[in-house]
């Protein structure tokens, strides 16, 4: 049997990873990986290297050692803030490094996957109609999603592999090695409120809470992306890959609420980063009384809040700059001059996104440690309520408000 090769960009990540055990677990596939940071939680079978894909000559010297690949996922994202738009140019540039090492090396590059997400619908700026459909029509503002996708397509046409792109909605899986993670952050919640003797406020908006909504089993998108990826049905086209449950987040909630046996509260929009970090001794308090590993996330808050500030006061900056500039004002402000003060306030604030991504991988690698479930164990399957109706997705996610 001819084994197919894949190359996971992104590895560490939850798609990643996920994707890694799927394929790790077949005998057709041969799996590498690569990641900024090397894995807390190795998968078995699966070869890591470390590259960073922002480095272009670092990246095609690394990439020149894997010339077998015939299968190239892509599983990663720019270090960006939350609730932002995220920047088009850098997500692009690490899919171009990423595929244009891989094409001078692997010669036999058969497929390139893409991962995307609800952010291609625009969820993540207005309302959109929901279930969404692959054929709805782009969103008027800059997108990373739309120009990988353009990239890959006009790429795709000048060479002799092809591509493909899944859209999984809100993930649900297992990884307490990563914080932005639907179910630990439910659940922390859940804990805290019924501590305090509080009901199950939902902190989202009303929007939110009314709307029809899907979610995806990470288990399931793995082996949707392992199934696309070799059937040539599916090539140069994207697909939602959502657990088909189409529901209401009014009549999920009593059903959480019940399962810590507490009752359901109202809706109360909430910014649960803000909250929450004041509950600190509550929550290592139950940390004990569980027998659960307690990190301090209070360090890592300030530095993700201090670098939202500083991204907003640059943009703020760089404005009142550009206008008086044009306007010839600004104390003889040119042109170059503003364009060098941006330059250096953008890096400052990536050294900051910096120090506060190496935090978060520490607190990662922590938490796997404190964990002994192993790295691939199994997530049961969550069944949810139906309905089929189209309606538009008020899009606030649950916890920020």
């Amino acid at each position: 049997m001819n084994k197919h090769v894949a190359l996971i960009a992104g590895i560490t990540g939850a798609v990643g990873s996920a994707l890694a055990r799927e394929l790790s677990s077949r005998d057709e596939w041969i799996v590498f990986g690569l990641s900024r940071n090397p894995p807390s939680l190795p998968i078995n079978g699966v070869e890591y290297r470390q590259i960073d894909l922002n480095d272009w000559d670092d990246s095609r010297k690394a990439l020149a050692e894997i010339n077998e690949v015939t299968h190239l996922f892509y599983c990663g994202r720019a270090t960006h803030a939350e609730q932002v738009l995220e920047n088009a140019d850098d997500n692009l540039r690490l899919l171009d490094h990423l595929v244009t090492g891989v094409e001078a090396s692997a010669k036999n590059l058969e497929h390139v996957h893409l991962v995307q997400g609800g952010k291609y619908y625009g969820v993540h700026v207005g309302p959109f109609p929901t279930p969404a459909q692959e054929e709805d029509a782009r969103a008027p503002i800059p997108n990373f999603n739309y120009d990988q996708q353009d990239f890959l397509s006009q790429r795709s046409e000048e060479s002799n592999w092809s591509w493909s792109a899944s859209r999984p909605n809100t993930l649900l899986h297992y990884s307490p090695e990563i914080p932005r993670n639907i179910v630990s952050t439910l659940g922390a919640y859940a804990a805290i409120c019924r501590e305090l003797g509080a009901a199950l406020d939902f902190p989202g908006n009303a929007g939110a809470f009314e709307s029809i909504t899907q979610m995806t089993t990470i288990e399931l998108l793995a082996k949707g992306i392992a199934w696309m990826v070799t059937k040539s049905f599916c090539q140069n086209q994207a697909f939602n890959l959502t657990n088909t449950d189409v529901f209401r987040r009014k009549h999920l909630w009593p059903q959480i609420a019940e399962c810590f046996n507490m009752p359901a509260g109202s809706v109360r929009p909430l910014k649960l980063a803000e909250v929450m970090s004041e509950r600190d001794d509550l929550w290592n308090s139950i940390a004990k009384k569980c027998r659960l590993k307690s990190n301090d996330l209070k360090q890592v808050m300030v530095l993700l809040r201090r670098a939202k500030a500083s991204q907003k006061d640059l943009k703020e900056r760089f404005k009142k700059a550009a206008a008086a500039a044009a306007g010839g004002g600004g104390g003889g402000a040119t042109p170059e001059a503003v364009k060098a003060a941006y330059e250096q306030k953008t890096a400052e604030v990536k050294a900051l996104h910096r120090k506060a991504v190496e935090l978060k991988d520490l607190v990662r690698a922590a938490a796997a440690k404190s964990k002994g479930r192993p790295a691939d164990a199994p997530q049961p399957q969550h069944t949810l309520c139906k309905g089929k109706e189209n309606v538009w997705h008020a899009n606030v996610p649950v916890g920020h408000g």
